[in-house]
């Protein structure tokens, strides 16, 4: 029987467990009581068992041994053999992972990982002290899965499920969204039958007015009977246009109506289908806590609340990496040395808390930390240093003026580099992601108590209820999310405050542009052509705006459709909403224009004086799909100063090439839906970017596969047996024409 249909079911399986199995070791941690901790490590028993089943069922045998290791140790701990202190649960955490890094290559399994699993046994003998461990001998793989349970496995509930490709879920939503403009189309129709009625109502009371005229005029008998006849005719003909019209009408509605419903209910079910809980990239965060406060010399624990608040999966994969930065900051600046901490009458043990919540069509997210806050005063000194503005205007900077200094590109406090942090650009990272989302990031802090970052972002990324407006001649769409109010501006309500246009709305002065201006439309502001104009108010951070717009057209909801790579270099470009009459308008991400005209007003606050602009690190995006290779390149590609994007496979980094604008590509070759020959052959052909450095990082080192992948298009080939760090960052030097 052919088992490789169950590869992919085994992956997911067994990372689920993995997750399980340090959830529980990191729980233990926490000194629960007896009870509990009996029933945890059954339940990390029962995970690892699972997998060893599965692993010798495939005869993936390396996975098998390693899984056995594990659930050796566990059971010894829970007879009480062995005590499960930090260094075993250290050690267990590498099992995992050393599992993980097997499960990524299956069906096949490099001879350095197998390697790897003959280390890490030999080091679980070594450091097993009561009992000696002997890995079993490896049975023979199984023809096909058993059916029946034996009596040393578990027995399984099965779930009735069954994948689907995600490309379908998209194409299927899609779909829907264009039942959604039927719907809309249906309702123009709907309005057409009223205007309809108007008119033969119209026609009524003209035929009225004539039948009076004729009253007063003198016929004949014969000729009085013909015009009656001709008239009664006419209303004959009117009552029948109007009796069908009106029948029809009520027709329509009720057929809209309950058409209604029926969309909703599909949107809301497809929709379910693509939304994942929020866990799934919650469920690392602790580990991440664990490993960075041991890294740190620090300690540190770990609040999570909010974790079955679901998300579409694609707002998820674009919100997993701004989430590791802001943890990350809240222990490395965040977070005191316990010494310290004891000093200031707090307890040793720094606490960070995380939460999500469910808000109509988006979602917020808090991370809250208790640590040393934010000083503002050292990023007033800190952006005087680098020439940001003059010492005058950084010391007329309100709170959260001087706040939005941390997201600008190549700005940091730290006093030095280190592996975790320091090189200014995480936190632009976390402010680039929600733009693109078109979601916000808001900062609190208080020196000496802690830091509290809000991240609000959309639920979906493929629907949006937007605001449809007139600029000049042309119509735009907006979020609406977006748009906290709107209001009337006429000429004698603008004031000029420091050469810019001002407002006063709700006893606050509030900056006024113009959307067109900020779209590179030419037509003037909206008040030189009208007395009174309508004003978009719109929250960037912690500030506000109103943009003028020439009219308000609609509010509705709409499906966003990608624009496709030729517009990848215009993040203001949201995607384009097509309208019931087949024409396409374009979604506008408000927020990022409003970020990059900020940014530019910063820029001139010192008159005369240029100022130095911060080099924008290198963009790369890495490409492999098991977890741990991605984090071990991401994080020396960003030790070494580079931004850095993962991607978990061939077909996702093409998504990201085709929305992004990359540097360089590293990748690995053995890649599920796309393998890393066919990226890097795809990027050149169909992407058409040829200049567009591409390094393969594989286990495959045979001249053959070296060869293929240079014939693909690859620059570089480096086998995973002989990687070396130092020879990988020079490699991407020399590409990037970095090379001194």
């Amino acid at each position: 029987m052919d088992l490789t249909s169950f590869y992919a079911q085994f992956r997911d399986e067994t990372a689920d467990n993995l997750r399980l199995l340090s959830e529980v070791l990191l729980t233990i941690e926490q000194n629960v009581d007896a009870d509990r901790r009996r029933s945890e490590l059954d339940r990390a028993f029962r995970a690892v068992h699972t997998i060893k089943g599965s692993a010798r069922m495939l005869g993936f045998d390396p996975i098998a041994q390693a899984a056995h290791a594990l659930e050796h140790i566990l059971g010894q701990v829970r007879q009480g053999q062995r005590t499960l202190d930090r260094s075993l649960t250290d050690l267990l955490l590498h099992g995992g992972d050393l599992i993980g890094r097997l499960v990524a290559h299956v069906p096949h399994i490099p001879p350095a990982e197998s390697s790897a699993v003959e280390q890490f046994l030999q080091q679980l003998s070594s450091t097993d002290t009561t009992t000696a461990f002997t890995p079993p001998p490896s049975p023979p793989p199984s023809p096909a899965p058993s059916s029946q349970p034996s009596d040393t496995e578990p027995l399984r509930t099965t779930r009735q499920t069954v994948r689907v490709r995600v490309d379908r879920l998209d194409r299927l939503f899609n779909l829907a969204g264009e039942l959604v403009i039927i719907q809309q189309w249906l309702g123009e129709v709907g309005q057409e039958l009223y205007r309809l009625q108007e008119t033969v109502e119209r026609q009524q009371r003209a035929l009225q007015a004539l039948e009076q005229e004729l009253a007063r005029l003198r016929f004949s008998q014969s000729q009085r009977q013909a015009l009656d006849a001709r008239i009664n005719a006419l209303r004959e003909v009117q009552a029948a246009i109007n009796d069908l019209a009106q029948r029809q009408s009520d027709r329509l509605d009720r057929h809209l109506a309950r058409q209604q419903l029926l969309i909703k209910d599909l949107e809301q079910e497809v929709m379910a289908v693509r939304l994942l809980p929020i866990a799934t990239i919650f469920n690392n965060l602790p580990r991440l806590v664990r490993d960075l406060a041991a890294a740190t010399n620090k300690q540190a624990t770990i609040e999570i609340s909010g974790e079955t608040t679901e998300l579409d999966r694609k707002v998820l994969e674009l919100i997993s990496d701004p989430l590791v930065h802001l943890v990350r900051n809240a222990v490395d600046h965040g977070i005191e040395p316990p010494e310290e901490r004891i000093a200031l009458g707090k307890p040793p043990t720094g606490l960070i808390r995380i939460s999500a919540t469910s808000l109509g069509n988006e979602v917020r997210i808090q991370i809250v930390d208790d640590g040393r806050g934010i000083d503002p005063e050292r990023i007033r000194a800190r952006a005087v240093a680098l020439g940001m503005l003059s010492t005058e205007r950084a010391n007329q900077l309100d709170l959260q003026e001087t706040l939005n200094f941390i997201f600008q590109p190549g700005f940091s406090t730290a006093p030095t580099v280190t592996e975790i942090s320091g090189r200014g650009v995480g936190m632009d990272i976390v402010r680039a992601n929600l733009l693109e989302l078109g979601g916000q990031v808001r900062v609190d802090t208080t020196v000496g108590q802690g830091t509290t970052i809000t991240l609000t972002i959309p639920l979906t990324l493929i629907t949006s209820r937007v605001l449809l407006v007139k600029v000049g001649s042309q119509t735009l769409a907006l979020p609406a999310t977006t748009v906290n109010s709107i209001f009337w501006v006429s000429r004698d309500q603008v004031q000029v405050i420091d050469g810019r246009p001002t407002i006063a709305y709700q006893q606050r002065t509030v900056a006024l542009l113009t959307l067109a201006d900020l779209v590179g439309i030419t037509t003037g502001t909206p008040l030189t052509r009208h007395q009174r104009v309508p004003a978009l108010l719109i929250n960037t951070r912690q500030q506000r705006v109103a943009l003028l717009v020439d009219d308000l057209i609609d509010e509705r909801e709409v499906v966003v459709k990608p624009l496709g790579p030729l517009f990848a270099h215009r993040p203001a470009l949201s995607g384009a909403v097509q309208l019931s009459d087949g024409g396409l308008v374009l979604l506008i991400n408000s927020l990022h224009l409003l970020e990059s005209n900020q940014r530019q007003a910063i820029s001139s606050s010192v008159p005369g004086q240029p100022l130095p602009q911060p080099q924008r690190p290198a963009r790369l995006l890495v490409v492999d799909d098991s977890f741990t290779t991605r984090e071990l390149l991401r994080s020396i590609l960003q030790s070494a100063g580079y931004e850095v994007t993962a991607a978990i496979d061939g077909a996702d980094a093409l998504d990201r090439l085709r929305s992004t604008t990359y540097d360089l590509v590293v990748s690995d070759i053995e890649m599920p839906r796309v393998d890393g020959f066919t990226l890097t052959s795809r990027i050149r052909r169909e992407l058409a970017l040829s200049d567009l450095p591409v390094v393969l990082i594989t286990s495959l080192a045979s001249e053959e596969h070296r060869r293929r992948g240079l014939e693909a298009g690859a620059q570089a080939y480096i086998v995973k047996s002989q990687f070396n760090q130092d020879s990988l960052l020079k490699v991407i030097q020399q590409l990037l024409g970095h090379e001194e």
